[in-house]
């Protein structure tokens, strides 16, 4: 088979070199053709991976953090191609990587290049442009934007909680008042934050969309209302058993189609950990849109 990996250089750690190292070893002594791609700016990986249903490869090796993840996502479904998809985490927090199970040794991550199972998994859609994870506005931007990259190599995942505790001052909550359009919910929200979400884990935290699937041809939808910082506290510290969706102020729910549009000021909008604009947005879902390795 002719395997071509896709590698961030600068989203992951020296494990992730020595991982990739090893796994293409294995590949060599098993007689596969290896090809490499290296990224070195924005929108590197999606030429990448068109280029790769181009030269009609047979697997694609991603390695790096939900950012480079999403870029070969958006090659994939502007080539329409069907290329199985292998995920190495590299980043610092590769939420999506985490809720597939991805988190493998190197033998174990080169048996499922070659010959794990293959399987289809939903996507989401946003302004023409295709994610796996999530887009957010509102808190959890914040903490994508603003968490140092220094804090985020030495404390990985936990630099995000860390960041997002220093955020929940009244100086820093900025409530925004926006308009949801979608089947089953419409209407006019002062809200915390709002995501869309296709897995369980968003921003490190593996439980954030509790009920979140990328088989069942759905979003998951968790809108945080304006509340007192105390009650923010206490559903912030719920997250990380899913609990906090049961509060009466936060709204969960999913959907195949939903718009977010500011009622005020100009809100930032957050994609897979990367600035993507501002509201508003109408997210969608696209079933089955690529062939994972798992």
């Amino acid at each position: 088979m002719h395997i071509r990996f896709i590698y961030n250089p600068k989203s992951g750690r020296e494990r992730s070199q020595e991982k990739v190292s090893n796994v293409i070893k294995y590949l060599f002594e098993d007689g596969h053709e290896v090809s490499m791609r290296f990224t070195k700016k924005a929108h590197d990986a999606t030429e990448f991976a068109i280029e790769a249903e181009q030269d009609k490869v047979d697997r694609l090796v991603v390695v790096g953090g939900d950012g480079t993840v999403n870029e070969v996502v958006c090659g994939i479904q502007e080539s329409n191609s069907k290329i199985p998809v292998m995920i190495m985490p590299g980043g610092t927090t590769n939420d999506f990587a985490i809720y597939m199970g991805l988190q493998k040794d190197d033998w174990d991550t080169y048996k499922t290049i070659v010959s794990g199972k293959i399987e289809s998994v939903d996507c989401g859609k946003v302004a023409g442009r295709y994610f796996m994870n999530v887009g957010a506005c509102g808190i959890l931007t914040d903490v994508a934007h603003n968490t140092p990259v220094g804090l985020k190599t030495a404390f990985g995942r936990a630099a995000y909680v860390m960041k997002a505790l220093t955020e929940l001052t009244p100086e820093n909550l900025k409530p925004i008042k926006m308009k949801i359009e979608s089947e089953e919910v419409s209407g006019e929200y002062v809200s915390y934050m709002a995501l869309v979400a296709n897995s369980k884990s968003v921003g490190g935290f593996q439980k954030m969309a509790p009920l979140a699937s990328v088989h069942d041809g759905l979003l998951d939808v968790l809108v945080v209302r304006e509340m007192p910082i105390s009650d923010l506290v206490t559903i912030f510290m719920k997250i990380r058993a899913g609990e906090h969706v049961k509060h009466p102020s936060v709204m969960y729910f999913k959907t195949k189609k939903i718009s977010f549009s500011s009622l005020e000021e100009e809100v930032e909008l957050d994609v897979d950990g990367e600035f993507f604009g501002t509201l508003p947005a109408t997210f969608e879902v696209v079933h089955k849109a690529i062939n994972l390795l798992v």
